[in-house]
């Protein structure tokens, strides 16, 4: 379970000054800094107790094996959703958050919710990810 709460900017930016590497969310830089256990939302807050893929910041979960699309330079990749990571279908290679994933095909900082990634519906047709954001 997971709760919003508010914060200053100067909170804020303490928060992210303590960050490690790997540590891709407000949760777990607090979960390292206050001693808290490994449980479901460690890591990053990815994954949960019925697989797939938690992107705790976003609020998005990503069910096991949902599978997830970008075209880069006239290619297509495709990663789906495995035990709280994203694996790569040409490398098989791992990746913890979606801006690591994006990072592995794409260099230079860029928003992975801009409308490059995307899934198939049901119905056949292609949405962006950033349309399973509330």
């Amino acid at each position: 379970m997971s709760r919003t709460i508010t914060l200053s900017t100067a909170v804020f930016a303490a928060i992210w000054a303590e960050r490690r590497d790997g540590e891709e969310t407000e949760d777990a830089i607090l979960r390292r800094l206050l001693g808290c256990g490994d449980d479901a939302w460690a890591n990053g807050g990815h994954g949960d107790r019925e697989g797939g893929v938690h992107d705790a910041r976003n609020d998005v979960h990503f069910p096991e094996g949902f599978e997830i699309f970008r075209t880069y330079k006239r290619r297509e990749f495709k990663a789906t959703a495995r035990a709280g990571v994203w694996v790569r279908e040409d490398t098989g290679e791992r990746y913890p958050t979606l801006n690591r994933l994006n990072e592995s095909i794409s260099s230079g900082n860029e928003n992975v919710w801009n409308g490059s990634w995307k899934y198939r519906t049901p119905d056949g047709s292609f949405r962006s990810i950033d349309s399973l954001r509330g």
